[in-house]
């Protein structure tokens, strides 16, 4: 009779085995970064994708001209930004998770606001992507200022920097739309 219940232990215990992690923990931020810089990171990366796949959009939804060329002339600054955006993150160490996912913040295009836009067309889709894409932008610039003066990290600090004011031409950009 013990050979039936070894039996049942050495298979239990090698299908529980399955169920183990064993993925270290992610590295944790490294000490030049402070959690502004971390909250900054990890909150404008997903912005970005996302306002960034929003304007993407725009040249088969789009009704006017001028809506079409100002999600153009967001969608290629905000390319080049989010890679260094990216790198910053991972130089941080941070991991690529958006930890803001589902929320509803300020700025942020969420992925209702990205469904609502993949099926409209015309008229609608560019007021809701003018409307947007400018609550983004006009966040982009709160956050950086907060960043500049809060960070800790100088590469951060001056990449935000950069951001801000890509975020402020963005502004005057879509303004352009009306």
């Amino acid at each position: 009779m013990r050979r039936p219940a070894l039996l049942v232990a050495v298979v239990v215990a090698l299908s529980m085995g399955g169920c183990a992690t064993t993925t270290a923990a992610p590295p944790p931020p490294s000490a030049a970064f402070n959690p502004t810089d971390v909250a900054w990171l990890q909150l404008v990366v997903p912005m970005t994708e996302n306002a960034l796949s929003a304007a993407r959009l725009a040249p088969d939804h789009a009704a006017n001209p001028a809506v079409r060329t100002a999600a153009g002339s967001v969608a290629a600054p905000s390319e080049r930004l989010l890679a260094r955006l990216k790198a910053a993150r991972d130089r941080a160490g941070l991991p690529a998770a958006d930890v803001h996912s589902g929320h509803r913040m300020p700025g942020m295009v969420t992925a209702a606001d990205l469904v609502a836009l993949r099926t409209g067309r015309g008229q609608d889709f560019d007021q809701r992507l003018v409307a947007l894409l400018r609550a983004h932008a006009t966040q982009l610039v709160v956050l950086a200022k907060g960043e500049q003066t809060s960070g800790a990290d100088a590469g951060t600090r001056e990449l935000a920097a950069e951001v801000g004011a890509e975020g402020a031409r963005q502004v005057q950009v879509l303004a352009g739309t009306q």
